[in-house]
């Protein structure tokens, strides 16, 4: 009988505890020991006077953007009223959660990142027009930074925080020890991976595969010691599932 493609594979899932469970389920249906150790726990904004005008003064914006599925559903707690029909997302999973709502986004035509979504044919010459950025604190300020170099005017709007989890050591230890994989979300998730992980079990840390979201975390594990990572076509489960079935048919054991 064959296995299933991720038979044998212990993966560590380091997403937001309430973001993680569709992806631990499909792992799991491919045959994955899945460890759940999230790094970093959301906290929405709270409805304070100034966001909330944030979000009145564009309602007619020349459009909006959205960096995360967490910045789409903070936004709608916040403000249940009239969004613009141009809307933009960073990726698939954040054009996902505006369908949810009824809402359709353009995405990037490449990479889903900040860079990405700046090289769309409509955004090269915004000058003049007005942007409503939706993130997080400290949320890919390259968008804001790229249209207002392009003359454009851009409002940020934070509406959550990302706040660190904590864990014990030997809580650490124990999923390092089961995982030869690790799903990270951020380069922000892999220092606290690394911060969190006991000194004598860093050198165990680097050897295992990280899967990461973009070529900017990449470089960011590089310099800290790590094995070169694996990087999946699109920031979106079955992208991340199909990155993972390619590297471990060739690395399983026989």
């Amino acid at each position: 009988m064959n296995q299933p493609p991720l038979a044998g594979l212990g993966v560590m899932v380091t997403r937001p505890a309430e973001q993680a469970e569709a992806l631990c389920r499909l792992l799991l249906t491919e045959g994955a020991v899945v460890r759940r150790l999230p790094l970093l726990a959301i906290e929405p904004a709270r409805a304070a006077p100034g966001l909330l005008q944030q979000f009145a003064e564009a309602r007619d914006a020349d459009a909006w953007i959205f960096t995360s599925r967490n910045a789409v559903r903070c936004a709608r707690r916040l403000d249940t009223g009239r969004w613009p029909a141009r809307l933009y997302a960073v990726g698939a999973a954040t054009a996902a959660a505006l369908e949810e709502l009824d809402l359709i986004a353009t995405i990037p035509p490449g990479q889903f990142s900040g860079e990405g979504l700046l090289a769309h044919p409509s955004l090269q010459q915004p000058a003049g027009q007005r942007f409503l950025l939706v993130t997080g604190t400290d949320g890919l300020g390259t968008i804001a930074e790229g249209l207002r170099g392009r003359g454009a005017r851009v409002t940020v709007a934070e509406v959550y925080r990302r706040q660190p989890v904590a864990h014990a050591p030997a809580q650490v230890e124990q999923a390092l020890q089961d995982s030869r994989a690790i799903l990270l979300t951020s380069g922000e998730a892999l220092q606290l991976l690394l911060q969190l992980t006991p000194e004598p079990q860093r050198g165990l840390l680097r050897r295992r595969k990280l899967v990461v979201p973009s070529a900017r975390v990449v470089e960011q594990a590089l310099e800290l010691g790590f094995e070169l990572p694996l990087v999946p076509e699109q920031v979106s489960d079955a992208a991340y599932l199909r990155c993972l079935e390619r590297w471990w048919t060739e690395h399983k054991p026989a």
